[in-house]
């Protein structure tokens, strides 16, 4: 016998995380996916799980979450909410930005891979 969902709806799990929001509002406290899971006394993967399953609330979620980080970085000291949001949004918030602007997305050999290739085939001219 499986074990039985903590949440049966969407508006059940919605619901949950709702509270968990408020009581973060209430406490003055930043909303995170930790949190939410104590909150709601189930396991990352369980939320995670849930999360899948109803996308909507899970794009809600985040978005509360994420604002709430953001609003911080114009506090003093908002290194925490810096790192916080390129750790959990990271393809959102990146220092690094990769630009392929020489092999046009192709794989590059090394120079001496394609020299040793050049004298296999008989080609000396480049050698």
């Amino acid at each position: 016998m499986g074990k039985h969902p903590t949440f049966a709806t969407e508006a059940e799990f919605e619901d949950k995380v709702a509270r968990y929001l408020t009581e973060c509002m209430t406490k003055q406290r930043l909303p995170n996916v930790a949190g939410a899971c104590a909150f709601m006394d189930i396991g990352r993967t369980t939320f995670y799980d849930y999360c899948v399953k109803y996308p909507n609330t899970q794009k809600r979620i985040e978005a509360r979450i994420e604002d709430a980080w953001v609003n911080r970085l114009g506090e003093p000291g908002a290194t925490g909410a810096i790192f916080y949001l390129k750790n959990a949004f990271r393809e959102l918030y990146k220092d690094k930005h990769e630009t392929d602007i020489t092999s046009k997305g192709e794989a590059i050999q090394p120079l001496l891979v394609r020299i040793l290739d050049e004298k296999d085939n008989g080609d000396t001219q480049g050698v």
